[in-house]
């Protein structure tokens, strides 16, 4: 083999040249036409990277017999200058590409797409600020949301809205806060605003236990035809809530126990008559202070089950009302529920008890009613998202003879995008206020469907639709009304 090797070193270049050729036919194919590879690189050529074609011929060989012998063509000494172009592009990709991933590298996430009419908000330190203010016009066929002398007028919406959410490593803050005023021109005293919001903090001080705080508002109007209303109301009186919530929680592994405490006020404003004089309606004014325990136990990552007790007491700043009923009362009620967290999928709560009311009066029988709550949101698809709400509470009343009012409403929002930035929306819900020990009934329907465009991150074009419609037992109480409304929304 050394002889060999010898003398075909030993032999003139074009000797050797012709020797190649004549014992290389197997290779033929990968050089084409260009003839042999020529061993000594040319200064003015781009100079290959290091080429073996020797394991082209692996699949003749004993794969298990050891490492293959250095070929003919194999040049240790310097580099090789492919003449082919178009076998020397083929050699070029098949070196230089890159080799396969092995199964234990960790895969690359790839990146999420960037919504190009995402709000962006702005940023506070780790608090990211998401406000907006949108101005409406359109039309209301029942303003005064009366069911006798009914009287359409043009409407003005101008709406201001914010929402935060931290981004700390330790601690929470989240919140809504939203507003809006309805103006009718030559209808003022029909004006009304109108209102909800909550902020809640969350501490983290020690390991497993949590401070949790809330406060929370919601203001709104009484429709001329309300039974907890005189006669002849010709403004729509505003009542407005307000309160808070402090609680300590703690997790022993999978179960947490926590303590909370509540207190809300409500008001009620004054209300008008037609010959000009007010009535006032402090007699109503009250604040309720209550005591919770709530217990729950995680199952998963995804369903937490829970029980919760609670005691509260609910004291009037005047101890007799308009109609001499002393209506402070203390109450006593329990629920059970679960918390569900389906990333993506599911997420939100639901609960359901029974609630014990006794008032001072003793002309007013104790009351016994459903209590409950839930709030959930499904993703059903990547454009549809549903939202139901439902609650059932036992309120306060002034009706002669009636203890309270039992409070059921249920909804339902139906989100789909029909393109990335054009959303049509979707709602229905309904209410229910059963008065305790007289006949009085009250049915409520409101069914809406809005359009969203957004034309930018910062403007938006929004038109909407929305029916309302009471059904009471009440004297002229009943009413319909059909809004229609279009604006424009900024935000940032």
């Amino acid at each position: 083999m050394i002889a060999a090797g010898v003398v075909f070193a030993g032999l003139p270049a074009v000797a050797r040249a012709q020797a190649v050729d004549a014992n290389d036919a197997p290779f033929q194919l990968l050089r084409g036409s260009s003839g042999p590879l020529v061993l000594t690189p040319q200064p003015s050529e781009k100079i290959a990277p290091f080429f073996d074609p020797s394991p082209m011929l692996m699949n003749s060989r004993d794969l298990g017999a050891g490492p293959l012998p250095a070929s003919s063509f194999t040049n240790t000494q310097s580099r090789v200058t492919l003449v082919n172009p178009a076998v020397r592009d083929r050699v070029y990709a098949d070196l230089s590409a890159p080799a396969p991933s092995s199964s234990t590298e960790p895969r690359r996430r790839r990146p999420q797409p960037v919504d190009p009419y995402e709000q962006l908000g702005l940023t506070l330190g780790g608090l990211k600020l998401l406000p907006a203010i949108e101005a409406d016009v359109g039309y209301d066929s029942n303003p005064r949301r009366t069911d006798t002398g009914v009287k359409g007028s043009t409407m003005l919406r101008t709406m201001a809205e914010l929402k935060l959410q931290s981004d700390w490593q330790r601690h929470s803050l989240t919140g809504s806060l939203r507003g809006s005023y309805d103006a009718f021109p030559g209808m003022t005293d029909v004006n009304r605003p109108a209102g909800e919001g909550r902020v809640n903090l969350r501490l983290d001080v020690l390991r497993g236990t949590q401070i949790e705080s809330e406060g929370r508002y919601i203001v709104t109007t009484q429709q001329p035809g309300n039974p907890n209303l005189p006669n002849g109301v010709v403004n729509q009186p505003i009542t407005a809530s307000f309160g808070g919530t402090l609680g300590l929680v703690h997790a022993f592994n999978r179960l947490s126990v926590g303590v909370y405490g509540d207190i809300d006020r409500s008001t009620y404003g004054n209300a008008k008559l037609a010959d000009g004089t007010s009535v006032s309606q402090d007699d109503r004014n009250y604040t309720q202070y209550a005591v919770r325990l709530r217990t729950g136990y995680e199952l998963s990552a995804y369903l937490t089950p829970f029980i919760e007790g609670r005691l509260d007491k609910r004291r009037y700043d005047e101890h007799f009302d308009s109609s001499g009923y002393a209506r402070n009362s203390n109450g006593v009620g329990m629920r059970v529920g679960t918390a569900f967290n389906l990333p993506g999928s599911l997420t939100g709560e639901i609960a359901a008890g029974l609630e014990h009311r006794v008032y001072d009066d003793p002309r007013l029988a104790d009351l016994n009613g459903p209590i409950g709550e839930a709030s959930l949101v499904w993703t059903a698809t990547p454009l549809t998202k549903l939202r139901l709400r439902a609650s059932s509470t036992i309120g306060e009343t002034t009706v002669v003879g009636s203890s309270g009012v039992v409070v059921m409403q249920a909804g339902a929002e139906v989100e789909h995008a029909l393109r990335r930035n054009l959303t049509v929306t979707g709602a229905l819900a309904f209410s229910n206020n059963n008065y305790q020990d007289v006949y009085l009934k009250e049915h409520g329907i409101t069914g809406s469907v809005r359009l969203d465009w957004k034309m930018t991150r910062t403007l938006a074009f929004r038109a909407s639709f929305t029916h309302e419609r009471l059904d009471s037992t009440s004297a002229n109480s009943d009413y319909t009304a059909n809004i229609f409304l279009v604006g424009l929304r900024l935000q940032r």
